[in-house]
């Protein structure tokens, strides 16, 4: 099922027709991870879809009961209920420019992990690049958007799950601040995939047309940084009406690409 966009606190909130956000709902005994970034389209083939991304975790203090009352008349004091403080928000600004957030990223920072699992899929990564030629490797007039605003470097991987059914891009562009970022990202069009191009890896691991099938690209801008997906099908065939899949599994590789940049806050 698609996911209801999210806006998390102090994103930059584009204007658009799509479906409007939902403010994140308080919980109860619950602390709160920062979850930042602009609230992105997704589409394919002239289908649009709207995806967020939302990051959170929660633990639960464990109730300390009160002694057990003894045999003799005694006043036991009542247990107090109180919460305990919410921690304060990490502070995402660091991500807004290259002053405050100087370290390169690196493909060993970004795809860590050659084999990752999410929501229960194991993916294994087919293929990694670099190139400082942003323009290069994204289409039309968002590819001259990413020369115009700096764009530094683009950081790119494949990954396809264990049954070669998918084959899915995701990466991160670099930008000098936080408003380049934005100013780029205004010019895709996803409906007419003038986004990035897929990343081509091995036939035999079933990548080798990733970067000419059509699919379901996905994305956010969270601070300086444009983070990306692009999936399709291994076989390369283009999803038809009736194959909605691709849309979530797009969506799930962006949020996992994205978590490089929470662990930035975090570390």
């Amino acid at each position: 099922m698609e996911r209801p966009p999210f806006v998390p606190p102090g994103a930059l909130v584009p204007v658009s027709t799509g479906t409007p956000a939902l403010p994140p709902q308080r919980r109860s005994r619950k602390r709160t991870v920062l979850a930042a970034g602009v609230a992105v389209a997704v589409a394919a083939l002239g289908t649009a879809a709207w995806f967020g991304y939302q990051a959170y975790s929660g633990s639960s203090e464990p109730l300390t009961l009160p002694s057990p009352i003894p045999s003799v008349d005694q006043q036991i004091p009542e247990p107090e209920d109180t919460l305990p403080p919410e921690p304060s928000p990490v502070e995402t600004t660091m991500l807004d420019s290259e002053e405050s957030d100087p370290r390169k990223l690196t493909l060993k920072e970004a795809f860590s992990r050659q084999r990752v699992v999410i929501n229960g899929r194991t993916y294994l990564r087919v293929k990694a690049d670099i190139t400082a030629a942003c323009d290069k490797v994204a289409v039309g007039v968002f590819a001259a958007a990413l020369k115009q605003q700096k764009c530094s470097r683009v950081l790119r991987a494949t990954y396809v799950d264990a049954r070669k059914k998918y084959a899915i891009t995701t990466g991160i562009a670099v930008f000098p601040t936080k408003e380049a970022a934005v100013a780029a990202d205004k010019k895709k069009n996803l409906a007419k995939t003038v986004w990035f191009r897929g990343l081509a890896g091995p036939a035999s691991k079933g990548a080798d047309k990733a970067d000419i099938s059509g699919g379901y690209a996905a994305g956010l801008v969270w601070g300086r940084y444009i983070v990306f997906s692009f999936a399709t099908y291994s076989d390369g065939h283009t999803p038809t009406k009736q194959e909605k899949d691709l849309g979530p599994v797009s969506g799930a590789l962006r949020d996992h690409t994205a978590g490089v940049l929470e662990k930035r806050l975090t570390e």
